[in-house]
C-alpha cells in the first residue's frame, strides 16, 4: 500500500510541475507581434535620437535606453550605429514600395507613374524623411558611408525599381526611352528637383502642400515624360 501511495503522489508532483515548464517556456519566448513591436519601436526611437542629435551625435546607448532596450539587444540587432541607421532608412523605403505596390498591375503605363509620383512626393515630403534626408547631408562629408547607404537603401532601390518596369514597357512597345536608367533620372528631375530641394533646406512645399495637389504635380511629370518618349510609328 505504501508503495501505490508514494506513486500517486509522485504522479500528482510530476503533474503540477508539468504545466509549470510550459508556462515558463511560453514566457522565454514573447510572440511574434511582440518582437515585431519592439522592433518597430527601437526604430522610432532611434530615428527620434539621430534627428535630434544628428548621426555622429546620437548614441547607442541612449537609443538603447529610451526605448527601454539593454545595449546587448540592441547590437545584437544592428551591430553598429551606420547599420542602426541603413535599418531606419530601409524602413522608410518599405514603406514607399508598400504604397506604391507591384507596379503596372490593374495600372496603365501613365497611371502607374503618376501612382508612384504621388508617393513619392508624400514620402519625401514627410517630417521624418526630410529630417533623415538633412542628417545625411550635413554628415556625409565626415561619414562617407552615410551618403552610400542611404542612397542604396532608399532612392536607388526606387530608381531601380522604376527602371526594371520601365525597360519592361519599352520591350512591350508601349515607351521609347532608351536607357531605362537615364528615362529614370529625367522623370525623377521632373517629379523631385525644386521639390526636393526645398524639403532638404527645410521650406515649405509650393504647390504641392495636399495630396490632391501633389497627385496634380505628379500627372504634370508623368505627361510631359511621356510626351517626350512615345513609340515610333
Amino acid at each position: 500500500m505504501k508503495g501505490k501511495s508514494a506513486q500517486r503522489k509522485t504522479a500528482r508532483s510530476a503533474a503540477h510541475k508539468s504545466p509549470a515548464r510550459k508556462r515558463k517556456s511560453a514566457r522565454g519566448r514573447p510572440p511574434t507581434e511582440e518582437v515585431a513591436a519592439r522592433a518597430e519601436r527601437l526604430l522610432d526611437v532611434a530615428t527620434e535620437v539621430f534627428l535630434d542629435k544628428g548621426f555622429k551625435g546620437a548614441s547607442m546607448s541612449e537609443i538603447a535606453q529610451r526605448a527601454g532596450a539593454s545595449k546587448q539587444t540592441l547590437y545584437a540587432r544592428y551591430p553598429s550605429k551606420a547599420a542602426l541607421f541603413a535599418a531606419l532608412v530601409e524602413r522608410k523605403a518599405s514603406h514607399l514600395f508598400e504604397a506604391i505596390g507591384p507596379l503596372g498591375e490593374g495600372r496603365s503605363l501613365r497611371d502607374t507613374l503618376v501612382h508612384c509620383g504621388s508617393e513619392m512626393l508624400d514620402l519625401i515630403l514627410s517630417k521624418d524623411a526630410r529630417g533623415v534626408h538633412r542628417v545625411v547631408i550635413a554628415e556625409c562629408a565626415e561619414f562617407p558611408e552615410l551618403g552610400e547607404l542611404f542612397w542604396d537603401r532608399g532612392p536607388g532601390r526606387t530608381r531601380a525599381m522604376l527602371a526594371n518596369y520601365l525597360r519592361a514597357q519599352q520591350k512591350l512597345g508601349n515607351i521609347e526611352c532608351g536607357d531605362p536608367e537615364q528615362a529614370v533620372e529625367i522623370f525623377m528631375g521632373l517629379l523631385l528637383s525644386g521639390v526636393s530641394l526645398r524639403a532638404s533646406l527645410g521650406l515649405p512645399p509650393f504647390f504641392v502642400k495636399t495630396p490632391a495637389q501633389r497627385k496634380a504635380w505628379a500627372t504634370v511629370a508623368a505627361d510631359t515624360f511621356l510626351a517626350s518618349m512615345q513609340p515610333r510609328p
